[in-house]
């Protein structure tokens, strides 16, 4: 492990029906979880139990290094706006090759960095690794992106949730599913 010891402490946004031996539940989730990790040569390496126990690192510890580490994912990631027929903005995606992508909603700033475009409520969407929607939580989008949504879960090698998230004083939290 000392490898790695530079390296931050991760927390990916998973599905549960995977087998992970270290996770941790999101407020409100059914199906979806937080799996601590390290990037090692490149690669995503989930933490065992009793590598976390070897290590001597509490939660806590593993967090504090974990939401700055998402910090730094978000600033790599720019939103596109797709608009509707009108010009409106109608949702925000974040597409990106990394696999860390996904784990860029628990930076603290993600809850409010979409205010002034979609409002200050949202729903999260994360069918991948590599893909975020964010919309508007008033709007009809999310419900009327669901079979895409669904798909692009479905057809990912790499799925990450049919949940949909929200914030709730800043807290990441499940609020709903697709199907």
């Amino acid at each position: 492990m000392s490898a790695q010891a530079d390296e931050p402490w991760r927390l990916l946004v998973e599905p549960g029906y995977e087998p992970h031996d270290a996770e941790w539940p999101i407020p409100g989730a059914e199906r979806t979880v937080l799996v601590p990790a390290r990037m090692v040569n490149g690669e995503l390496k989930p933490l065992k139990r009793n590598e976390i126990k070897e290590l001597g690192v509490t939660r806590k510890e593993i967090m504090a290094q974990a939401i700055p580490a998402a910090s730094a994912v978000l600033k790599d990631l720019k939103p596109s706006y797709i608009r509707d027929a009108n010009g409106v903005i109608a949702y925000a995606m974040i597409q990106s090759e990394s696999p860390l992508t996904a784990s860029a909603v628990l930076a603290p700033e993600f809850s409010t960095m979409f205010d002034k475009k979609l409002g200050p409520d949202v729903l999260v969407a994360i069918p991948s690794r590599h893909v975020i929607y964010i919309f508007p939580k008033l709007s009809q989008v999310s419900r009327d992106m669901a079979e895409e949504i669904i798909l692009e879960y479905e057809a990912s090698p790499y799925p990450v949730s049919r949940e949909l998230f929200s914030f709730v004083n800043g807290r990441f939290v499940a609020v709903g599913r697709y199907r």
